[in-house]
């Protein structure tokens, strides 16, 4: 398949994958096919620098993944840093830049690797990692194309992790609303009393709204089921 199509396949596919995890792993699989890698998957960076690694195309790659996450290096991990990073790895047992992982990750089979950033202007995302079992699998024209697959990969994953924060806003505020109704109904208070009471739970509690709500929903379905 051309890259073109390939390309052009992959935001077809993308925008008809319902979920983070999905897009992550369609990505992953589009990244393993455009430079005839073995294997390939996604690191994500959180809040504070916590780190994920969410499922690739086999489960030598998040061990691959977890590697650097336990010995603090490798070209996945590099590339968290942002900066549109790309790192190639030709011999990951003779790379001097990540030794300890380099040799973790020889012995798991990796001998070749290819890393770019995930990135926004505005924040880091993660990195995009491609694998091959064989040394010198890839050139500067895979980094290359690593690397444009990246910016595809960021708006993808970013556009599924907005749609599913928006999707948990819209639930949480039901559950809210739901809570809100039971007091109403329990107390012939107001809908701006019920909030308030269900705020000063939280805040007294040291629980999410959320949670609260939550609560009075489960404890109004146990005194009806009495």
């Amino acid at each position: 398949m051309e890259l073109n199509q390939l390309f052009s396949q992959m935001a077809v596919d993308l925008a008809d994958v319902d979920g983070r995890d999905e897009t992550i792993e369609s990505v992953a699989e589009y990244a393993r096919i455009a430079v005839g890698a073995d294997d390939a998957g996604v690191m994500l960076v959180h809040g504070g620098d916590r780190v994920e690694t969410p499922a690739g195309t086999s489960e030598d790659v998040d061990k691959a993944h977890q590697l650097q996450a336990h010995y603090g290096e490798g070209p996945c991990w590099s590339a968290l840093a942002g900066g549109n990073a790309v790192y190639i790895v030709t011999q990951t047992s003779e790379d001097n830049r990540w030794p300890l992982w380099g040799k973790a990750a020889a012995e798991l089979g990796y001998h070749s690797v290819v890393s770019a950033s995930l990135e926004t202007n505005s924040r880091r995302i993660g990195s995009l990692n491609v694998y091959s079992r064989k040394p010198k699998a890839f050139d500067d024209s895979d980094a290359g194309i690593v690397d444009l697959l990246s910016g595809h990969a960021t708006a993808a994953i970013v556009a599924a992790k907005t749609e599913a924060d928006l999707k948990k806003a819209l639930g949480s505020r039901k559950m809210i609303g739901q809570a809100e109704g039971i007091l109403m109904h329990a107390y012939g208070i107001d809908s701006e009393r019920a909030f308030a009471y269900l705020r000063r739970l939280s805040q007294d509690q040291n629980v999410k709204l959320v949670k609260i709500a939550e609560s009075v929903i489960k404890e109004c379905g146990n005194l009806g089921a009495t």
